[in-house]
């Protein structure tokens, strides 16, 4: 009796303790004990733009820098110049010419017809290997340097640095600069001569990718921008790196276009539903219909590609100007050749406010051969812009209307064979060139014109067929010339800018070795004077012209 009083007991007090646990909550330790969670993914958040789920980084010009020496001064040069910095430009120079010319080296860093400089320049974000790029010269700060004019500079290595010190450090070369030195005389005449510009003088070692990193990284939302990024712009232009991390190289077609490729993959939709990309691009229709600004719902419909062509068709019949163009240039880099008749009609319509950007939306999207026709014909326009964009995409394509030739290796000359208006164009930005539209292009006859200074003249010959061209050697004071040539615009460009050395035949003088930077001023006085009938346009300054 008293054991089954005892066993009584006992298991009252199990249930007892079962009870009380049962009023207590449980810990969370305790818990996931008693019931384990199964981890489960998250779904993929789509019906975004890439510019929703990941940004670029990085995407801002690499600045460079080097330490140079500029070459071929007349006597305003400097023998100065910090050990440090010598040591440096004596080991550059003896990779480049070899270890024979170690006394040569010392000379030419001490010579007065040389000066030590600071090279800068900076390299656009996904630029491709050998792209060329402005960089400035500076005379090194504490030199008694005078003038830059007329140097040239010698190849310079260009690091990613901040301070001019670590240049000298075994950084990696990221670009190269050389080439001659042009100072702004048509902006403005008292410029510093101690700075100057070296157009499209700088050159890239190698290819850089645009880099997308992925806001919340997830394996499974990288693979599927990749693969929409490659499904658009084609196979192998993006690869993902990581869960966070996509590479993109830059596609063929917008070598040239760098921004707009970026503007397109940030505006590229993803969605898993065809029926939600269908309402998407209905949005985007709609929105470029009534918008006042466009462009934001024409990139996208653009990103979109041939998906979006059914829908934007009807938009050709528009009353809206606007609407009209956007719908047609929309169609057109997509592929849909069949809006150039609408296009051309804006790139002719001289009230038409489209008309610059209908001619750059076929030179830069049309077949080859529907972009010479229409820029044949514009090349002849009364309206400046319009004939150097269409001479522009007559260059693109080796356009037999064309004379092309490079002087002195330095610069090139351009004669655009056209009846149309007559106009000298002179780049201050990128490849230096002089553009002579409405050739062939003559000086007038019984001229005489002297450069500012006066070293250089120009004069009618007594037959009045030709001139005769003259300059003071730069160093020696001597007369150089005369030279005789033909009332050719062209002609006279090369005589003074070709290189002033002799030929081992005719043992005669070639050139006159002017500098480009003179030649544009000399160019400007002509028109000024008379002496040329033409228009004198200038380009826009270099981004990198010293302040």
């Amino acid at each position: 009796m008293e054991n089954q009083n005892t066993q009584k007991k006992l298991i009252f007090s199990v249930f007892l303790i079962f009870a009380i646990l049962l009023c207590f909550p449980q810990s969370d330790s305790f818990a996931k004990k008693k019931v384990p969670k199964t981890e489960t993914a998250s779904q993929p958040q789509l019906d975004k733009t890439i510019g929703d789920l990941a940004e670029f980084m990085a995407f801002s010009p690499i600045p460079v820098k080097g330490i140079g020496l500029v070459v071929g001064l007349s006597n305003t040069g400097s023998s100065e110049c910090p050990p440090l910095i010598r040591d440096y430009l004596r080991q550059y120079i003896l990779t480049q010419l070899g270890p024979r010319d170690i006394v040569s080296a010392d000379a030419m860093i001490s010579s007065l017809d040389t000066a030590v400089v600071v090279v800068e320049g900076d390299i656009t974000p996904g630029a491709s290997k050998h792209q060329s790029f402005d960089v400035t010269v500076r005379a090194l700060p504490g030199t008694q340097t005078t003038s830059l004019l007329n140097g040239r500079l010698y190849t310079t290595d260009l690091k990613f640095v901040a301070q001019i010190e670590e240049a000298l450090q075994a950084s990696k070369t990221l670009a190269i600069a050389a080439g001659p030195v042009y100072i702004d005389k048509l902006s403005d005449p008292n410029a510093d001569p101690r700075k100057g510009i070296v157009l499209g003088g700088g050159r890239v070692m190698e290819n850089y990718q645009f880099t997308l990193s992925i806001l919340k990284p997830d394996f499974e939302i990288a693979a599927i921008i990749r693969n929409h990024i490659n499904q658009r712009f084609g196979k192998d232009i993006a690869s993902a790196a990581s869960s966070q991390i996509i590479y993109l190289s830059v596609p063929a077609d917008y070598k040239d276009k760098k921004e707009r490729f970026i503007e397109l993959v940030r505006s590229l939709y993803i969605t898993d539903t065809a029926a939600n990309e269908k309402k998407h691009i209905d949005w985007l229709v709609e929105n470029l219909k009534t918008a006042s600004d466009k462009s934001k719902y024409q990139t996208g419909l653009e990103a979109i590609g041939k998906n979006a062509i059914d829908k934007l068709q009807p938009l050709l019949n528009s009353k809206d100007d606007s609407t009209r163009f956007a719908a047609a240039k929309c169609l057109l880099v997509i592929g849909d050749n069949s809006t150039l008749k609408p296009l051309r009609d804006f790139a002719q319509d001289k009230t038409s406010t489209f008309r610059i950007a209908a001619i750059q939306a076929i030179g830069n999207y049309a077949p080859k051969s529907d972009v010479i026709s229409l820029m044949t014909r514009l090349v002849r326009d009364d309206n400046f812009d319009v004939r150097y964009n269409a001479y522009k995409f007559l260059q693109k394509y080796d356009d037999t209307s064309i004379i092309h030739s490079l002087v002195a290796n330095d610069f090139y000359i351009d004669q655009v064979i056209q009846t149309g208006p007559k106009t000298i164009y002179v780049s201050r930005t990128g490849q230096p060139g002089i553009v002579l539209l409405g050739a062939p292009l003559n000086c007038r006859k019984n001229i005489y014109v002297e450069s500012d200074d006066a070293q250089i003249i120009i004069n009618s010959l007594p037959d009045g067929n030709g001139v005769s061209i003259m300059r003071k050697h730069p160093i020696t004071n001597e007369l150089m010339g005369p030279f005789k040539c033909s009332l050719r615009v062209a002609d006279i460009i090369r005589n003074l800018g070709e290189i002033a050395v002799r030929e081992v035949k005719e043992k005669k003088p070639i050139g006159l070795g002017v500098s480009y930077s003179d030649i544009v001023a000399l160019l400007k006085k002509m028109v000024d004077k008379g002496a040329i009938d033409a228009d004198f346009v200038t380009g826009p300054l270099s981004p990198a012209s010293p302040k």
